[in-house]
């Protein structure tokens, strides 16, 4: 009964040190991969597409390898129009190599532009057929991109490539969901400062070609205008100028025009770049009117 006992408390010892082993070796693995010094395991089924021999290589530490061969095979199949073969390739080198950003935004090219514009032109497809291929892979390329940023929460690249796919106006564009990505962008540590300024005036700016959420746009950019001379910028004032305009902003909130131009000259100027670009979908409320007045005004 006593020798019983004994092997009892030593399985539970056993037991509990494996235990507690087990849940150190599984925190240090993901401190290891999130400072990437070492990979992430395979996907399960990863073997499985990659062979015997590439398996092999992959398992003995030479992934990066493996993965610019399939690489290579990914653009031979993108050579034949192959975008099946394509998507899977990607697939595979992305299980290979998760933390490469390469890899997220070639893949993520090929589906939402390349195949995407080949099916758009396949003039022997019906033209709801070409219409729904050309939707279906350029929303395979967006979500190609959400799976990478989903992996990678820091990335600010791979979050800055899916808001710059949103608010492409020569795709399909979705200025909420654009929005949404710059202000992920933003939300990344790992951002260099030198551009936030930049991407902060792109939000801005796509919050702008939303009208319900004009206000938020307004606030947004009386910020950006006060904050610092650099945002001074064309774009931005006449934006801001038209929103104002738009959401008649009472005046002691609103900016003067003697602040947000630096002359009439100039005014005039940018409000005519500005409103033959109308077509970006940035509010105009009132700029056609401030042109024909000060086209109209003495010159001194």
């Amino acid at each position: 009964m006593r020798i019983f006992s004994q092997i009892t408390v030593i399985l539970a010892v056993l037991i509990t040190f494996g235990a507690a082993k087990l849940r150190f070796e599984q925190q240090l693995e993901k401190d290891m991969v999130e400072q990437r010094l070492i990979q992430p395991a395979l996907k399960e089924g990863t073997n499985l597409k990659l062979g015997q021999t590439s398996a092999a290589v992959a398992l003995g530490g030479l992934r990066s390898l493996v993965a610019a061969v399939w690489n290579f095979r990914a653009f031979i199949h993108f050579e034949d129009l192959n975008w099946i073969k394509v998507e899977e390739s990607y697939e595979t080198i992305t299980a290979l190599q998760p933390q490469t950003t390469h890899y997220w935004d070639t893949g993520a090219w090929h589906l939402h532009t390349n195949a995407a514009v080949y099916y758009n032109e396949k003039e022997d497809l019906p033209p709801f057929r070409r219409k729904s291929m050309r939707q279906l892979y350029h929303d395979k390329g967006a979500t190609f991109l959400e799976e990478g940023s989903r992996q990678n929460p820091d990335n600010w690249r791979l979050h800055l490539s899916l808001a710059r796919l949103w608010s492409d106006r020569y795709k399909m564009p979705d200025y909420q969901r654009s929005v949404e990505h710059y202000q992920d962008t933003l939300a990344c540590s790992a951002l260099p400062e030198f551009k936030r300024r930049q991407l902060e005036r792109f939000t801005f700016y796509n919050l702008s070609m939303i009208p319900e959420r004009y206000p938020e746009a307004l606030a947004m950019g009386t910020a950006l205008f006060k904050k610092t001379n650099h945002n001074h910028l064309p774009n931005l004032v006449c934006t801001i100028f038209a929103l104002q305009n738009e959401l008649n902003t009472p005046l002691l909130t609103k900016i003067p025009e003697k602040e947000l131009f630096p002359n009439k000259r100039l005014q005039q100027k940018w409000l005519k770049n500005y409103w033959r670009g109308k077509l970006d979908g940035l509010p105009v409320t009132g700029v056609k009117e401030k042109i024909y007045s000060l086209e109209k005004a003495p010159t001194s």
